[in-house]
């Protein structure tokens, strides 16, 4: 189980780099600008990653030792506040809580069991929220009538497990390769994740201008048509708007973790 834990951590951290190297996505950092975030930048980013990173080893750690929920969720909530001290702003917090309940959950499941992480994933975020919710995110969801993460979580990830893996694993059986069926789990998500960031900044209408662009994303993949040009044009839009999609990438970076632990990644 030792092995398992430390294997799946260094994909968790994996995946979150993976994420943001991807390029073009509109309105996030990647490697040609900040997207809607100028006070980001990939160094920046990659600042706070490496806190995440500290984060996971020491969140592996503590799950390998047993502790206790509370002690998991202290280690989250010091990486958070350590990020913010680092870079002056909380990215990469829904990662953070994310990867910490995939890590947590995997220590009381099956191996790669997608069936056992859910059911784990889904106990262990609904002891999480009994606890409260943070105060952000809850206005959020009430102003909206949002789920954002909570309802992902205590439903097992079903944007994850039920819509952009399966996504990635058609694309490749239907002749694509790893870099587009990577963006075609991107416009899926873009399609079926409640981006809390994107109501917070623009309100529904964000939310429905991410979801037909994720739609046409992802028909222009199976088309084969130059869908890295549309995302480029894209981007252009999102910074317009002061428009971004922090879930989306989260849960984009969680993807590519796991399919990098089971193998597919590397097979692609």
């Amino acid at each position: 189980m030792t092995t398992h834990l430390a294997r799946l951590t260094h994909n968790l951290v994996r995946g979150a780099f993976m994420e943001l190297y991807l390029t073009p996505k509109p309105g996030l950092v990647d490697l040609c600008d900040s997207g809607s975030h100028p006070e980001l930048s990939v160094e920046r980013m990659e600042t706070s990653l490496k806190i995440v990173s500290l984060y996971l080893l020491d969140l592996c750690d503590a799950v390998a030792r047993g502790e206790e929920l509370n002690e998991q969720v202290r280690l989250g909530v010091a990486a958070e506040s350590a990020v913010q001290r680092a870079i002056g702003t909380s990215c990469h917090k829904g990662y953070i809580f994310l990867a910490g309940l995939m890590l947590c959950a995997s220590a009381c499941s099956n191996g790669r069991d997608e069936e056992a992480l859910r059911a784990s994933i889904t106990r262990l975020a609904a002891l999480f929220f009994d606890q409260g919710e943070p105060g952000a995110a809850h206005r959020v969801r009430n102003r909206f009538q949002g789920g954002g993460l909570r309802e992902e979580a205590l439903a097992g990830l079903p944007s994850l497990f039920d819509e952009a893996l399966p996504v990635f694993r058609r694309e490749m059986a239907s002749g694509g390769n790893r870099g587009s069926a990577i963006f075609a789990m991107l416009g899926r998500l873009m399609q079926t994740v409640e981006d809390s960031t994107a109501l917070r900044r623009c309100g529904r209408s964000g939310l429905r201008t991410i979801r037909e662009d994720g739609r046409h994303l992802e028909r222009m993949i199976a088309q084969r048509d130059d869908f890295l040009a549309f995302l480029a044009e894209r981007n252009a839009h999102y910074a317009s708007r002061n428009l971004t999609m922090g879930g989306v990438a989260g849960l984009l970076a969680l993807g590519l973790a796991w399919l990098s632990h089971t193998g597919e990644l590397e097979a692609a």
